[in-house]
């Protein structure tokens, strides 16, 4: 007997329960190909009478992954069930994780690339025109894939933060950082550039099917080498000179601009 393939909802929460990459990413973007049908699988998901019941093990994940993803789905569909799920008796672990993806409401897109791949800029980013610009600019890039991309993120870049992006390993995503206060001079230039190189990074991660969420050398390199490929077309000239004279550089320049940050968080 053939059995039947499992819907891609199941095969969703199987893979967050048991923190399969390749499950979630995979039932994710099937998901999102099923339309209406997927819209109804998920919130029938979250009619269930299980949210009100103390989360026990995998469940305490679910019922955000649910409405991350009607989120992703229908937008409309997901401010709907927010405010029936405001009405409903719910644990109140799910309430807190109910609270903080309602804002999500009035989270909208700053733009789009590529094939529709919602852009969203952080409201503490002073200069939100820039940042969408340049997003725009480098999505054009000659060669640049972002199939299956499913939204980017751009946060403002704080001191703490040990990265200058990331690839969301389970939903394709991307997140950028970019200072909050506007730089200026030589500041905006390499803070452009050194976003642009971490953009295509982030990408070649997506591209290469890489699925390790830590620092493994051998796709380091690899998404490296997809960044360096796109600066070429994207910056030919610059990437000629850069490579002579400016890349030799890049540790330095990176301290520089480091201590320019700390001394603006500083004076705020």
């Amino acid at each position: 007997m053939i059995k039947k393939p499992r819907p891609a909802i199941e095969r969703l929460l199987r893979g967050v329960s048991t923190d399969h990459v390749e499950t979630v990413r995979d039932a994710w973007r099937d998901i999102l190909q099923g339309g209406a049908t997927s819209i109804r699988q998920v919130e029938d998901k979250l009619a269930s009478t299980a949210w009100a019941e103390n989360p026990r093990g995998p469940l305490a994940k679910y019922f955000g992954v649910l409405l991350a993803i009607l989120d992703e789905l229908d937008s409309s569909a997901f401010e709907k069930e927010i405010k029936r799920l405001q009405k409903c008796n719910l644990h109140p672990m799910h309430i807190k994780t109910l609270d903080i993806l309602s804002q999500r409401i009035f989270d909208d897109p700053a733009t789009y690339v590529g094939d529709r791949v919602p852009v969203f800029v952080a409201p503490d980013i002073a200069d939100r025109s820039v940042v969408i610009r340049n997003v725009e600019t480098w999505s054009t890039t000659k060669h640049l894939s972002l199939d299956n991309v499913t939204r980017i993120d751009v946060v403002a870049r704080q001191p703490g933060l040990d990265y200058l992006g990331k690839y969301n390993l389970f939903f394709s995503g991307i997140i950028l950082t970019w200072p909050s206060s506007t730089p200026k001079g030589i500041e905006l230039w390499w803070y452009r550039f050194d976003a642009e190189f971490t953009f295509y990074h982030e990408v070649g991660h997506h591209v290469s099917g890489h699925i390790e969420g830590g620092q493994v050398a051998e796709q380091e390199k690899e998404a490296d080498e997809y960044a360096r490929l796109m600066m070429r077309d994207s910056r030919p000239v610059m990437m000629l000179i850069g490579r002579m004279l400016l890349w030799p550089l890049r540790p330095l320049l990176k301290r520089v601009i480091a201590s320019s940050d700390r001394a603006r968080v500083d004076a705020t």
